[in-house]
């Protein structure tokens, strides 16, 4: 090598040179096998999460500028599911109902007879009939029947017969439904 100073070039300055290239070359070898191709790896990685949370944000802006109207339709879904428990209400309100019914007759000038019938139940409501027997002139019981067509509950009229007219008074008879609402609880099968 001290002839390399010199300014000549032996074999074996020669094979220095090559054993350092090589060394040189096997260094930059390593360090692209581990150093970059981990670097890589993280760097997709990186890429990947950063597409997701750009997406995540376009979703969050598209949401943001829709709030105010999903807002007002969850306010009138909320309004419509709160009218709609009104009229069929989840817990058991008959004797109450019952009340109301006698004192429609009452302000009807009619005689009443409510009879329970037997319930039927399906997975959403419960159907709670009553046979019901209304004495009274034709254009009363008309006006009581016509009352509770229009009840702020939901009721339904069926079987309806009204006999023909004896002395002023009219007999009628018909099956009247009133309906609860079952609400499922999570995870109730029953």
């Amino acid at each position: 090598m001290n002839d390399f100073l010199k300014g000549t070039v032996t074999q074996k300055d020669w094979m220095a040179v090559a054993g350092m290239f090589g060394v040189t070359s096997l260094v930059v070898i390593g360090f692209y096998f581990l150093v970059n191709q981990n670097q890589k790896t993280e760097l997709t990685q990186l890429t990947n999460q950063s597409d997701q949370v750009f997406t995540d944000l376009v979703k969050a802006r598209d949401i943001n500028q829709k709030i105010d109207t999903l807002r007002e339709e969850t306010e009138s879904i909320e309004l419509l599911v709160g009218e709609f428990e009104e009229r069929l209400p989840s817990r058991r309100e008959i004797p109450t109902l019952l009340k109301e019914f006698e004192a429609m007759a009452a302000e009807e000038d009619i005689d009443v007879e409510l009879s329970p019938m037997d319930r039927n139940r399906d997975e959403n409501k419960e159907i709670i009939p009553f046979q019901i027997v209304a004495h009274g002139n034709f254009h009363q019981v008309a006006s009581f029947i016509n009352r509770l067509e229009r009840f702020k509950r939901y009721l339904k009229i069926s079987d309806l017969h009204i006999e023909p007219s004896k002395e002023g008074i009219s007999t009628a008879r018909f099956t009247l439904n009133t309906y609860r609402f079952i609400q499922q609880k999570p995870g109730d099968q029953s």
